[in-house]
């Protein structure tokens, strides 16, 4: 029996962890949920339900996808996604950092296999907590089939119906710290002669927006979205005419994975996972040089060649990715680890 830890994932808002585990459970064949009852979802009551009650409940292998587990529950592969929270603490609330930094390190010695999502975690995992190489394994994230290139008649479409502008660059994701917005912001700020109908969106929850990203005020230009629901944001990519995506750290990163299935040209960093996700289909910049992303901002917009041949290499590169082949894996790593209980 493969049993999966399902209380970090329903009843929340979807996030790049809640997508993962969603699209796989989707394409497994047989399982058993196990999820909390109401109030026990999240923060410190979850974490507490996963130490305390739910190995009582348990007969045969766990996966736990969503980074935390129960520490002593042996027959167990858990999805770590990256260790960001070790990696840059400050930008996290201290009792989630504490308490990782409690149960992550003996989970990790004592559960049978260590799934992460890209070469960038599973390095930082074995190099961080001395792992045996065997242990963790890599299995990529995917775009789901809705992100897919729009007609020219289509995008006016969808510009009217939502009210978007003609022209704009986009860019997804919570805004927090490791997003980058500042030097997104400074290089926007920065951009002389930039074209006076061209508009960036910024579509994610807004949070602890400008005081976290040392801005006072939205900049000339720029159009906070706030949170986009899922079903408009395929063609939210395809309708811009760049998608910039300057975080500081990803355990994978979705949303230049999705702009480019949608036919979008992609401006992204060179650091942390990200170059694995866009190989050479995209435009690298240091994350933090805000005349290099400005630079690279101004090329894509400007060069009607460049941005075609963007767009042709991120549509091949997408294809490389598959949810059907993630879940495959997974699924093969996981009856083989039920095998060994």
């Amino acid at each position: 029996m493969i049993n999966i830890n399902i209380r970090s994932i329903y009843g929340r808002e979807l996030t790049g962890v809640q997508r993962y585990a969603t699209e796989l459970i989707a394409r497994f064949p047989s399982f058993n949920a196990v999820g909390s009852p109401p109030g026990f979802e999240n923060g410190v009551k979850g974490h507490l339900w996963d130490q305390a009650v739910l190995p009582l409940q348990l007969d045969g292998l766990l996966w736990s996808p969503a980074n935390l587990g129960p520490v002593l529950y042996r027959p167990q592969v858990i999805t770590v996604h990256d260790i960001s929270p070790i990696d840059h603490p400050g930008w996290f609330d201290p009792k989630y950092v504490a308490m990782t930094r409690l149960l992550l390190p003996p989970l990790l010695k004592n559960v049978q296999h260590i799934l992460t999502v890209s070469e960038f975690s599973r390095r930082r995992l074995i190099e961080t907590f001395h792992l045996p190489v065997s242990k963790v394994t890599a299995l990529p994230l995917a775009a789901d089939g809705k992100f897919s290139p729009l007609t020219l008649e289509q995008q006016q479409q969808h510009r009217v119906l939502y009210g978007w502008p003609t022209r704009f660059v986009l860019s997804v994701g919570s805004l927090e710290p490791r997003k980058n917005l500042k030097s997104l912001f400074a290089a926007w700020n920065s951009w002389e002669n930039r074209p006076r109908d061209l508009k960036l969106l910024v579509a994610g929850g807004q949070g602890k927006v400008f005081s976290s990203i040392g801005f006072d005020a939205v900049p000339e230009g720029v159009v906070l979205l706030g949170r986009v629901p899922d079903e408009h944001l395929p063609a939210l990519y395809a309708c811009a005419e760049a998608f910039v995506y300057p975080s500081l750290y990803e355990g994978f990163g979705l949303p230049p994975l999705e702009a480019m299935s949608c036919g979008t040209p992609v401006i992204t960093s060179n650091v942390a996972s990200l170059p694995e996700v866009v190989g050479d289909a995209a435009l690298t910049v240091l994350p933090q040089d805000t005349a290099a992303l400005r630079e690279a901002l101004r090329q894509v917009v400007g060069d009607a060649e460049l941005a075609t041949e963007l767009r042709q290499r991120g549509l091949a590169r997408a294809q490389g990715f598959s949810w059907e082949t993630t879940a495959e894996l997974t699924w093969q790593i996981l009856t083989q680890e039920a095998d060994r209980f």
